[in-house]
């Protein structure tokens, strides 16, 4: 099972997608068989991802969903996260916290320039709603640009904010976990438009790991997510709501059983 490596060692919350996966297939086996899961050397780019994933180089690629993204490819349809991807939170200089404090408006907040992945859904997203997007091919150059200076804040799934932000190299940085923009985007497991049975195996084990409460479970206990429950240590925290125009239709419906994020407005 051929997966992408991970973007930089910042990104903490790579391991999340791998122990989830490695279950999901672990808890496949007696059905479809054994599975091993070999990581690919290079680092890859979301589109250089979904390219390989489309010349059959790789097997499955995790990222948040697209209408453009569900139709070149099978999307396994259950949030590897539940609700909480779409929760992001400003991780900012540590000597910038009085100036965050002040926010209380979208109109404040988009004057700032977020760090933001360059082919990230949450670019579009951002900018859509009229906030400034300064656009990053490399994921841990955009903390070496907020150390710099050269963005305001870049924002995080609450998800992936705190795990990442506690890596050594980043004691001048915070996630200030007072203000939440708040938008519909899961995660999925996406293949091969062709890998039918693949995408069976990932839908089976994901339902089957939904309905006997295993996901929760792991999402409450993977030490990537732990120090962010109980979610209602947020819920005096300021939350701005964006709008998702590339969200596929339905996805809020079909996610609606698998949700295990903030209520939904």
């Amino acid at each position: 099972m051929r997966i992408q490596p991970s973007q930089s060692v910042d990104n903490t919350s790579y391991q999340y997608y791998v122990d989830l996966l490695q279950l999901v297939l672990d808890t496949t086996s007696d059905e479809y068989g054994p599975a091993d899961i070999v990581t690919l050397e290079s680092s890859l780019s979301q589109s250089r991802g979904f390219f390989m994933l489309k010349n059959e180089q790789l097997d499955v690629y995790w990222a948040g969903t697209s209408i453009a993204r569900e139709r070149d490819y099978l999307a396994v349809t259950v949030p590897l996260v539940g609700g909480l991807l779409g929760n992001r939170v400003p991780v900012i200089m540590r000597n910038r916290l009085s100036e965050f404090a002040k926010i209380t408006t979208a109109e404040q907040l988009q004057k700032m320039v977020a760090c933001q992945g360059s082919q990230w859904p949450d670019s579009d997203i951002l900018e859509f709603n009229g906030y400034r997007v300064e656009r990053v091919i490399s994921f841990s150059l955009m903390y070496t640009m907020l150390e710099q200076q050269r963005c305001d804040y870049f924002p995080r799934g609450i998800n992936e904010a705190h795990a990442e932000v506690d890596t050594q190299g980043h004691e001048t940085l915070m996630v200030y976990d007072e203000l939440i923009l708040r938008y519909p985007l899961p995660m999925y497991f996406f293949v091969n438009k062709q890998n039918l049975l693949l995408a069976q195996r990932l839908t089976e084990g994901l339902l089957l790991l939904v309905n006997n409460g295993k996901l929760t479970e792991f999402i409450m206990h993977h030490p990537t997510t732990a120090s962010i429950f109980p979610l209602s240590r947020y819920q005096h925290s300021r939350v701005i709501s964006l709008e998702n125009a590339i969200l596929p239709a339905n996805v809020v419906e079909r996610a609606h059983n698998n949700w295990i994020g903030f209520p939904k407005e």
